[in-house]
């Protein structure tokens, strides 16, 4: 018979190794999508905005996102509103882009910061066309 402490063991170990897989799932495919084209040329577009500089602060880092939310932002070629979390010295915000795909280039259509104290009010960094 089997006691009560090593199911217990048992239990917490396989909780704590299911969470690390869980984990290093999510952070591996979070870095697949970061090293995508219209991931990168996105952040680049965001970084290199004066008005976006001046709000966030120097250096502009992108956090974590909710990959199972914005997965499904994909479809067809075009990516729409995929929101990516991001910080400055100054400020945090919600960095929104839309892309499409077309003669196998990625192209941002458009972009858009959002400060988390403005909620609703959103800088233009790119005009849809």
């Amino acid at each position: 018979m089997v006691s009560m402490r090593t199911l217990v063991k048992t239990a917490a170990y396989i909780g704590v190794g299911g969470i690390t897989a869980a984990l290093f799932m999510k952070t591996k495919m979070e870095d697949r999508v970061r090293t995508q084209v219209y991931y990168r040329e996105s952040l680049k577009l965001l970084r290199g905005h004066p008005g976006a500089i001046q709000l966030l602060g120097e250096p502009i880092k992108d956090l974590g996102f909710d990959f199972g939310e914005e997965s499904k932002k994909y479809g067809n070629g075009k990516i729409d509103g995929f929101a990516v979390p991001v910080k400055g010295t100054k400020k945090r915000g919600k960095y929104y882009f839309w892309a499409e795909h077309k003669d196998n280039e990625w192209s941002i259509t458009r972009a858009e910061l959002e400060l988390d104290k403005e909620p609703g009010r959103r800088l233009v960094i790119r005009k849809s066309e």
